[in-house]
């Protein structure tokens, strides 16, 4: 495979210098880059020798021997010593808006439900207190099976005054004990935001138990807690700058919870002092029917308030269902441990259909959080829908989130209705525990996160971190985990099986595609393909300069990857080509 690759590159360098046209007079302020292995993925000159870059874009992909045409007195020129480049990287779903917006009072580790509510009576007893207590991280799969869900009596006794509030890992679930209801005014004639995703969970008599599902617990956190700014805002700055420094040049922010106007001010701020170090696309996030009314105008304050170069708004988030963690997900066949119970979708299809004739008419796009089968034909009918109404100009460009379980009736329809299915491929690898087996069942649990499927569709299929944890935003952990479908072995325990993987097989995806969902297709999705995602003659110049060939290196390495240099629009913003 690998003999193949290189020598397939070779044959297009040959074609590339033999076709490539007369290059435009050379200037002083050009950037000479030359002897390097340039995987442009560009399909009509995938590989290249050298690059040539002029007041911000690129003037020259070929080889060398043209190249040299370019070198002047005055111009810059730089031996790449034959590593490997790519283009700037799209991380096509990310959150740094949401990194320490939460700052825990404790975090506990526990697994077992018995350890985990010991650990709660020790911390109980050490730290006497009458104030929130802020948590994280409750054992989601040894609560919820059958959706039952956790209950506030087993809180209560633990703290019976304290008001106390647990996260799930995931920070799709919530654990309140009875003084927490108390003081935030919520009780039995509360109203569910949107029944039966984002709920005030009750058992069989009514009462609530004290489980906050998706919304119903977001619209809550900026009221309940205060945020450290300059915490946040350093730790924005740090997220930032490890995206940049892994390659990201351009990535969309997928929700900043109900903090936007903090995090876009602060971002605003950071382009004006020229500190902004990648194309940052905000969004409004929809997490319940009734913010659908507010997302244009809201969208357009954004624009008018905080929008620059860099920093734009074109691209409405809609949460259309929640995750199977907290049985939350929409399924087109009941969950496992509950037989009678499909969950549901945020908006119904008539109203996605008429909320995308809306953006086609002010000109937004979409971008969708799906996770169940039933939310994904969803979103694709309405899609269907809404261009059959409006006719052949439709102009939003929808893009549909991670994709745990997808219809294979529906695999063609990506391609069919111009919709792009986004992946976040560090999620890919084999979970132990699994935290949603019981739930959907072995069959379909076998059967998830089908991007090669849906690229064999001709799907634009692009790929992401979404994340706000350092140590797993890098574009190359999602490239190793996407490739093997398994975490790094240092990840797992002694315990763990080191050669078990997510099936199906099939899914365990080759570099290029991998390449290509983290470059052109999220320029793609993101509306920017003409201006970035590939290496090619007058596309802004941004590129990854790396020690080690991707495609010559051990696939369980990739991890470790991180870029000796970085460019973005001609400017050297991470590293060193000395």
């Amino acid at each position: 495979m690998r003999d193949t690759l290189i020598f397939g590159a070779t044959i297009c360098l040959l074609l590339a210098a033999c076709s490539q046209e007369p290059p435009a007079s050379s200037s002083p302020t050009d950037w000479v880059l030359t002897n390097g292995r340039i995987y442009t993925v560009n399909e009509e000159q995938p590989w290249a020798e050298a690059v040539v870059i002029r007041d911000g874009e690129f003037v020259y992909v070929g080889d060398n021997a043209g190249a040299q045409e370019f070198a002047t007195e005055g111009a810059r020129i730089s031996d790449l010593g034959g590593r490997m480049v790519m283009p700037g990287i799209v991380d096509a779903h990310t959150h740094p808006g949401q990194i320490d917006l939460i700052r825990y009072d404790a975090t506990f580790t526990a697994t077992k439900r018995d350890a985990f509510l010991a650990e709660l009576e020790q911390y109980a007893a050490a730290n006497p207190d009458d104030d929130w207590l802020r948590a994280c991280c409750w054992p989601t799969q040894e609560f919820v099976s059958g959706n039952k869900g956790p209950d506030r009596t087993d809180l209560d006794p633990i703290f019976p005054d304290r008001p106390v509030w647990i996260s799930s890992s995931a920070g799709h679930s919530f654990w309140l004990n009875s003084a927490a209801l108390d003081r935030l005014g919520l009780d039995e004639d509360s109203q569910d935001p949107r029944f039966p995703i984002a709920i005030y969970k009750r058992d069989e008599t009514g009462r609530l138990t004290g489980w906050l599902k998706e919304g119903a617990g977001w619209q809550l956190m900026d009221e309940m807690f205060e945020i450290d700014q300059a915490v946040h805002e350093s730790s924005m700055r740090a997220m930032l700058q490890n995206l940049s420094e892994h390659g990201v040049t351009t990535l969309y922010d997928a929700g900043t919870k109900e903090f936007s106007d903090r995090v876009y001010g602060f971002l605003a701020g950071l382009e004006e002092k020229g500190e902004l170090p990648v194309r940052y696309e905000g969004t409004y996030r929809i997490s319940t029917p009734d913010r659908r009314k507010l997302a244009i105008s809201e969208m357009k304050r954004f624009r008018e308030t905080y929008g620059g170069e860099r920093l734009q708004f074109n691209t409405i988030k809609l949460f259309m269902d929640g995750v199977h963690e907290n049985r939350s997900g929409a399924l087109l066949e009941p969950y496992a441990d509950d037989p009678n119970y499909v969950s549901d979708t945020t908006l119904s299809v008539e109203e996605l259909r008429d909320f995308l004739i809306e953006l086609h008419n002010e000109r937004f796009d979409l971008h969708v959080h799906v996770i169940g089968d039933l939310a994904t034909k969803s979103v694709l009918d309405a899609v269907e829908a809404a261009k059959v109404e409006v006719g052949e100009d439709f102009y939003p460009r929808v893009s549909v989130a991670h994709l745990q379980n997808i219809d294979p009736g529906d695999w063609s329809r990506f391609a069919e209705l111009g919709v792009s299915a986004n992946f976040t491929p560090w999620w890919h690898g084999f979970d132990d525990p699994d935290p949603v087996g019981a739930g959907l069942g072995a069959e379909r649990d076998g059967d998830t996160y089908r991007a090669r499927a849906l690229f064999d569709m001709g799907a634009n299929v692009t790929f992401s971190s979404d994340d706000w944890t350092l140590n797993v935003l890098s574009p190359f952990l999602g490239m190793q985990v996407g490739h093997t479908r398994q975490f790094p072995r240092e990840w797992l325990t002694k315990e763990q099986d080191r050669e078990a993987y997510r099936g199906p097989e099939s899914e365990k995806l080759p570099l290029p595609l991998l390449i290509k969902g983290y470059t052109i297709n999220g320029a793609r999705q993101l509306r920017m393909e003409d201006h970035v995602g590939s290496i090619e003659v007058g596309k802004l110049a941004d590129l990854v300069v790396l020690e080690q060939n991707l495609f010559e290196a051990d696939p369980y390495d990739l991890h470790t990857v991180k870029p000796i240099a970085v460019i973005m629009e001609g400017e050297l913003v991470q590293g060193s080509l000395n």
